[in-house]
This record gives C-alpha cells, sequence and structure tokens, in this order.
C-alpha cells in the first residue's frame, strides 16, 4: 500500500472539523424557530378562542383549542432540544440524542389526539345538523380571524420546515407538520363560516364535513409520524439507499479490500454506523488505523460530525470460498 497515500489522508483528518456544523448552533435554531411557532400560537389561541366566543363559531373555538395543542407541543420540543444536546455520560454512551425520537413519538401522538379530536368536533355538528339542531350564524370577524390563521399557519410550516431540514432535525420536522395541520383546520373553519354568511344557516353543515375530512389527512399524516417513529426506537436500520452509500464510501478508501456487516440505526438525528472491513494482512497496525481514520473521517463529513462510526478491521482472505464463509460468520 502507497504510504504516501495514507499520510497525505491523516493530515486531511485533522481539517474534519472544520466542514461540520457546530452542535450549539444545531440547537441555538431549533429552540429559535420553536420559540417562533410559540408566539404566534399564543396569539392564535387567544385570538380564535375569545373571538369564537363572541362570534358565535364553536368551530373556531375547537380550532383555538389546536392552536392550544400546538403551544404544548413546542414547549416539549424545547425542553427535548436542551436534552439531546447534552453530552455522554456514564450512563448514556450514545449521548441523549435519542429523545429527539421519542419526543417526536409523542408529538405524532398528540397530532393523531388533535385529529380525533377534530373529527369528533365535526361529527358531532354534523348529527346536531340532522336532528334539526339550529346553528347560530357566525360573525364577519370569526372569517377573518380563521383567514388570518390559515395564512399565519402556512407561512409557520414553510419556515418551520426549511429550517428543520436546513438543521437536520426530524423533531422540528414534526413540529412543523403540527403547524399545517393546524391551517388545514382552519381552512375548514374558515370555509364553513363563509358559506354560513353567504348562504344562510341552511349550508352551515359544510363547516363539520370539511372538519371532518381534513382530520382524516391529520391521522393519515399523525400515522405516518408514528409508524416511522416507532421503527427508529427499535433501532430499525437507515434507508438501503444509505446503506449502499456507505458501503461504497468504505470500499472507495485506499486500501479497503472489501466492506460487510454493516451494521446501522439513528440516534435522533444522528446516525450510528458499525462495519467490517478487509485490508491486506501484511499491513501496520498503524497503517490499519489510518485506513479506519479516513473511513471515519468520510462517513461524518458524509453524514455529520455527530455520527457514531466503529470501524472494524480485518485482514482480506484472497480464497474466494473461505472468505464468503468468513462473511456469512459474522452477518
Amino acid at each position: 500500500m502507497d504510504r504516501g497515500f495514507i499520510l497525505k489522508n491523516s493530515d486531511t483528518l485533522d481539517s474534519a472539523a472544520s466542514c461540520q456544523q457546530p452542535t450549539a448552533t444545531l440547537s441555538k435554531e431549533g429552540v429559535f424557530v420553536t420559540v417562533v411557532g410559540m408566539i404566534v400560537n399564543i396569539v392564535l389561541t387567544i385570538f380564535k378562542v375569545s373571538v369564537g366566543i363572541i362570534g358565535n363559531s364553536t368551530a373556531l373555538i375547537a380550532d383555538g383549542v389546536h392552536s392550544l395543542s400546538d403551544l404544548l407541543t413546542d414547549f416539549v420540543v424545547i425542553f427535548s432540544i436542551h436534552i439531546s444536546e447534552r453530552p455522554e455520560d456514564d450512563s448514556h454512551h450514545f449521548g441523549h440524542k435519542k429523545i429527539e425520537t421519542l419526543t417526536s413519538f409523542f408529538v405524532g401522538i398528540m397530532l393523531f389526539f388533535a385529529g380525533l379530536m377534530i373529527f369528533y368536533e365535526g361529527a358531532s355538528r354534523v348529527y346536531d345538523f340532522i336532528t334539526g339542531v339550529s346553528f347560530q350564524t357566525p360573525s364577519m370577524i370569526t372569517f377573518i380571524v380563521a383567514l388570518i390563521s390559515v395564512v399565519l399557519k402556512e407561512l409557520l410550516f414553510r419556515y418551520t420546515y426549511r429550517e428543520a431540514k436546513k438543521i437536520g432535525s426530524e423533531m422540528i420536522e414534526v413540529n412543523a407538520w403540527e403547524h399545517r395541520s393546524d391551517a388545514f383546520a382552519s381552512v375548514g373553519v374558515a370555509a364553513g363560516i363563509g358559506v354560513t354568511i353567504l348562504f344562510g344557516e341552511q349550508w352551515a353543515v359544510l363547516d363539520p364535513i370539511l372538519a371532518i375530512l381534513l382530520a382524516f389527512y391529520i391521522l393519515y399524516v399523525a400515522s405516518k409520524i408514528l409508524y416511522h417513529n416507532a421503527n427508529d426506537l427499535m433501532d430499525a436500520s437507515l434507508d438501503e439507499e444509505i446503506n449502499d452509500e456507505i458501503i461504497a464510501i468504505a470500499i472507495g478508501c485506499d486500501g479497503v479490500l472489501n466492506a460487510h456487516s454493516l451494521k446501522t440505526r439513528k440516534l435522533g438525528s444522528a446516525k450510528s454506523v458499525d462495519v467490517h472491513i478487509m485490508v491486506d494482512e501484511n499491513l501496520t497496525v498503524e497503517e490499519a488505523n489510518l485506513i479506519q481514520q479516513e473511513i471515519e473521517f468520510k462517513l461524518k463529513r458524509e453524514y455529520g460530525d455527530d455520527t457514531y462510526v466503529i470501524v472494524k478491521i480485518e485482514p482480506f482472505i484472497d480464497r474466494k470460498r473461505e472468505r464468503e464463509l468468513h462473511i456469512l460468520s459474522n452477518q
């Protein structure tokens, strides 16, 4: 093996930290975007509930309660961000990032129950309409507040979703979907109120019907979030495409003759990689270690500095049959 190549790449390892975003910055950005959501949710909760009471719109009151659930979720997310950034300790050797997955699962539950609440409210109002219960015509101010809610929550969703992708936080991304569910709920409320104001009480049933349809969409999104994060809590492997990329990165390093027995999982927003590589059995320990460091550096450069990488070195077996048996025995 070319010793000059190994030494050249070991120098490159020293610059690894310079291409990564500091963890403190990720925490700061995550808290900031969540605080923005909290402020919006506080304002909307107060306005929806108070205007719903004054303007005779039970749908807007229910929508305000949904915004309140978003506000409670924001508090949980901020708490989890602080916990997840704690370093490893004696009882948490992989750090505390797994709480991000637990929080995302909790937010998924909150979203699911919000969908059930909207469905129940809509179904109850449809039943009231069928049984002849008269609906009071809401005032124009309720329609205006509902429209404002749609605009603010959709803008908040897009802002939060963009920031979540930028900092690589699924927990923030799930919280973004909470904002969109509130926006969709407000769409139904605004449509129902608008139709009722324009055409009279006989069309008021459109309000709860639209709410029921939106509830089904919210329940669908919540179910996907719960399934995805339940898998992560059970240490499901990363996507097959990412696993193939990891093997390609390992084999692409000079001196690596084979790579196998890959095991991956998610640790919150971080990734954990365990891979076996085969190298020339005549290499020195120092040369093999430099190959190991090169793979670790490239994987962290690709997937983030908080990626946990374990590279196990094995001597390359040239005889095909023995090599296959060796690989199978380590899977």
